[in-house]
């Protein structure tokens, strides 16, 4: 279970870091930098995973636990007040075009204009053959 072992990462972590006792970390316990990325969120998660998100969006970050969400707020409205503070955490980006960006940690919108690839540009194509190969070559 992904998240329950990133919840239990970012336990140990927190813990051995208050008490420090870094150096006290289990062996096997992978203290690299994470980034989960959720898609299509609230889809598929019940309210024990929407804990655990919750709680990774806001203890994680300093463990280096990162979470990136591919989700739409209005789908999550069931959950009520219960997502507010995640979503008050999350920086949130837009793909429409001059839609505004919401930054949590300075509190300012900023408008956002998706770049777009040049005409008779092969940009596209080149990095869609370089994911093929590197799909194929087992992600190396």
């Amino acid at each position: 279970d992904v998240l329950g072992g990133l919840t239990q990462r970012v336990d140990l972590v927190q813990m051995a870091v208050r008490g420090g006792a870094a150096d006290a970390l289990p062996p096997d316990l992978d203290i690299a930098e994470q980034l989960l990325i959720v898609n299509d969120f609230p889809h598929g998660f019940d309210d024990r995973a929407v804990t655990q998100l919750r709680y990774l969006a806001d203890e994680g970050p300093a463990v280096g636990v990162h979470l990136m969400m591919v989700a739409d707020r209005e789908d999550a409205a069931a959950y009520g007040p219960l997502l507010d503070p995640l979503w008050r955490a999350l920086l949130r980006l837009t793909p429409v075009p001059d839609d505004h960006l919401a930054d949590p940690w300075v509190g300012h919108t900023w408008t956002y204009d998706p770049p777009v690839i040049p005409a008779n540009s092969q940009i596209l194509r080149q990095l869609l053959d370089r994911i093929a190969v590197a799909r194929r070559n087992g992600g190396r």
